[in-house]
């Protein structure tokens, strides 16, 4: 074969060759096309569910079970329906269908990592509303990556950090949104109360007076503000706070009662009355108030008053408050057996009260009723083995019941607790001399005449004139003699 024959097949099998892949591209081409129209009727499938669920936006149909399964069907027939899965997520949010939610919500992301950051919020929100707060805080913690200006979502973040109890990166997190916005009220009442609950009075009070140079009529500013500085010793400013915030709000019960706290500390009881039947006429029943009432009034002299607002505490009043101070003032007011009652029906209520023992058992000594007075006293002393007072009233009980051991026990205790008088050294010397004890009923003798030489000196030498003297035992000791002045 020559060249001229050689060259011909070759271009035969050229033909050949250019036919074979002329057809083998028509035929991919038709295989792309055909997967192109079968993607377009999938998208207009998929796109007229979703449409018809767009349609119900604004109808009384949304957010309904049928705008819900059309979009379901969107996502069913276009798996990766961006808008539709977000369209859903809505819903079910919408709906307080939080897991399915979130679920709709992560699937937007996984199909676009780069959707609109906004969709973090929604995120954190829907993992918010199902419970988990970690997945709720990362989700804005990687919304905040991505758009680190974001105020709302930073402000979001520092929410649920306060919910989650990390109070540090909560009040952080604030702080830096009211760089940005220093005007928002309630969020700088918010940080305000954080440092409050957080210990940090002094930070809390600057925010406070913050909101309030920008919002002068804002109640809980005022309230709080003035609470801080009632708490930090500064009554009378602490107190003017408080005036303001009634002034905004005079129907608060609360405020009326801590003003009338704060009168009481600064003992201007008739302010502190004037609140405390505010706090009463404004539904505010507490029987602490009516027993903070009566104690200012009790304070005015105003006794009958006082019992008359104690006694009617209805049937609520069976706060151990109540009947000790009721207890006080039927005393004051020489009905001891209704004194006592109350007293009894106070320590029912709450039996560690030493200070109710003291005043019951000195009204039943004083109403020489001794042995009661004992039971009581010993009590008072047993909840506080350092409560002087009792001590001294339990010693005079004892002499007069002749118990002298109780009476030395009583008034060694008083003389230990550095509240000794020269009536405890006294006695206490009889006893000793009583119980042949003699040295130590000298040093007593001794140091009753040096508190009250004229005094002792004199009732000492009365009793030496009784031929049988409870001073036997040491009125032959020259110390003794010394003491009087005696030859």
């Amino acid at each position: 074969m020559g060249l001229k024959t050689a060259r011909t097949a070759l271009l035969f099998l050229l033909a050949v060759s250019c036919a074979a892949n002329a057809e083998a591209g028509e035929g991919r081409e038709k295989q792309g096309a055909g997967e192109m129209l079968g993607e377009a009727r999938v998208f207009n499938e998929a796109m007229t569910w979703f449409r018809k669920a767009e349609a119900m936006i604004g109808t009384p149909a949304e957010n309904g079970d049928e705008q819900l399964e059309l979009f379901r069907k969107a996502v069913d027939i276009k798996p990766d329906f961006l808008e539709a899965h977000y369209n859903l997520g809505l819903v079910h949010l919408n709906r307080k269908e939080m897991a399915e939610a979130a679920a709709a919500l992560e699937t937007v992301l996984r199909i676009d990592p780069q959707f609109d950051p906004q969709v973090y919020r929604l995120l954190a929100t829907a993992y918010r509303g199902a419970g988990d707060r970690a997945a709720a805080i990362a989700a804005l913690e990687t919304g905040m990556a991505r758009r680190p200006d974001d105020m709302e979502m930073l402000a979001a973040l520092a929410y649920l950090e306060l919910e989650s109890g990390r109070e540090e990166a909560a009040a952080e997190n604030l702080e830096k949104v009211l760089e940005r916005q220093p005007g928002d009220a309630a969020l700088r009442f918010d940080l305000a109360l954080l440092c409050q609950k957080r210990g940090d009075g002094e930070r809390a009070a600057a925010h406070y007076r913050e909101l309030l140079a920008r919002v002068p009529d804002h109640f809980g500013a005022r309230f709080n503000l003035g609470m801080l500085l009632l708490g930090g010793g500064k009554l009378a400013e602490g107190t003017a706070q408080l005036e303001e915030a009634a002034k905004l709000n005079p129907e608060d019960a609360q405020v009326r009662e801590r003003l009338g706290d704060a009168y009481s500390l600064m003992q201007q009881y008739e302010k502190a009355a004037a609140n405390y039947r505010a706090a009463l006429a404004r539904g505010e029943t507490r029987v602490h108030i009516r027993a903070r009432l009566g104690f200012a009034l009790a304070k005015l002299g105003l006794t009958g008053e006082a019992i008359e607002v104690l006694e009617g505490a209805g049937p609520g009043g069976d706060g151990a408050d109540i009947h000790f101070l009721l207890g006080d003032l039927y005393g004051d007011a020489g009905r001891y057996e209704e004194a006592l009652a109350s007293y009894a029906r106070s320590l029912a209520a709450d039996p560690s009260q030493k200070e109710v023992h003291y005043n019951m058992g000195t009204l039943l000594a004083e109403r020489e009723r001794f042995e009661e007075a004992r039971a009581a006293l010993r009590r008072a002393v047993e909840l506080d083995p350092r409560y002087a007072p009792a001590w001294a009233n339990l010693a005079r009980v004892a002499e007069r019941l002749g118990l002298d051991r109780e009476g030395i026990e009583a008034n060694e205790a008083v003389i230990e607790l550095g509240e000794g008088t020269a009536r405890n050294y006294f006695h206490l010397g009889v006893l000793y001399a009583k119980n042949d004890l003699a040295a130590p009923a000298i040093a007593a003798f001794t140091r009753a005449v040096e508190l009250e030489p004229e005094r002792y000196r004199a009732l000492l030498r009365e009793e030496l004139k009784n031929v049988q003297s409870v001073l036997d035992s040491v009125r032959y000791k020259p110390e003794f003699t010394r003491l009087l002045g005696m030859p």
